[in-house]
């Protein structure tokens, strides 16, 4: 979490110099301007105006982003706490776990699956109207969908015994972990770029 908040602190920290140069590039009139705000006279006896100079109205677009962007966040992490356990029941009977092949079979199909599946419509569900977040969240479905997809072959390899459809499941969730963490990398340059903490 300290690397999370470090790269968080360190993007946000780009980002407002990005900000800070980029207000820094305006012409500033080179007309004096006096405290009284009165006109000046020249030698022909011309009045010439001062103009006021205000301060720019910065119209910080990302307000509405970071509206967006949290609410998001607020609806992903209503599903987080299913989400993982279901990968941590899978995980309950697998790699060191293991202990027999009908374990893990029983498990996938009467928890995992239905679980998870019933986790991707949930997720499906979510539409969030911004379109850089609807974007992101894309990837987020097309790495559950390649996640359940990968659990609904892996059964199919316990029920058939085949080592190359447990090959193939195995590749179906290591491409499910780059998409999430993609996803991930995506969420944390929005909560750079938007200021919205993650904790």
């Amino acid at each position: 979490m300290k690397k999370l908040l470090l790269f968080v602190f360190v993007s946000s920290l780009m980002f407002l110099f990005g900000c800070s140069a980029f207000f820094g590039s305006k012409e500033v009139p080179a007309t004096p301007v006096t405290s009284s705000e009165q006109p000046i006279k020249t030698e022909e006896t011309k009045t010439i105006e001062t103009p006021k100079i205000t301060e720019p109205t910065i119209n910080n677009s990302n307000d509405n982003l970071a509206d967006a962007f949290t609410s998001y966040m607020d609806e992903i992490f209503l599903l987080a706490p299913e989400e993982d356990r279901l990968i941590s029941l899978y995980g309950s009977v697998t790699g060191a776990n293991y202990t027999d092949d009908a374990t893990m079979y029983y498990t996938l199909v009467d928890e995992v699956l239905p679980g998870y599946r019933q986790f991707v419509v949930d997720l499906e569900a979510i539409r969030p109207k911004n379109q850089e977040i609807r974007d992101l969240h894309e990837l987020y479905i097309d790495a559950a969908n390649v996640q359940y997809n990968a659990f609904v072959i892996m059964i199919d390899a316990l029920e058939e015994q085949d080592g190359n459809k447990i090959a193939e499941a195995n590749q179906g969730l290591d491409e499910a972990r780059q998409l999430i963490r993609q996803w991930l990398y995506g969420v944390e340059d929005l909560s750079a770029k938007t200021g919205v903490s993650l904790e």
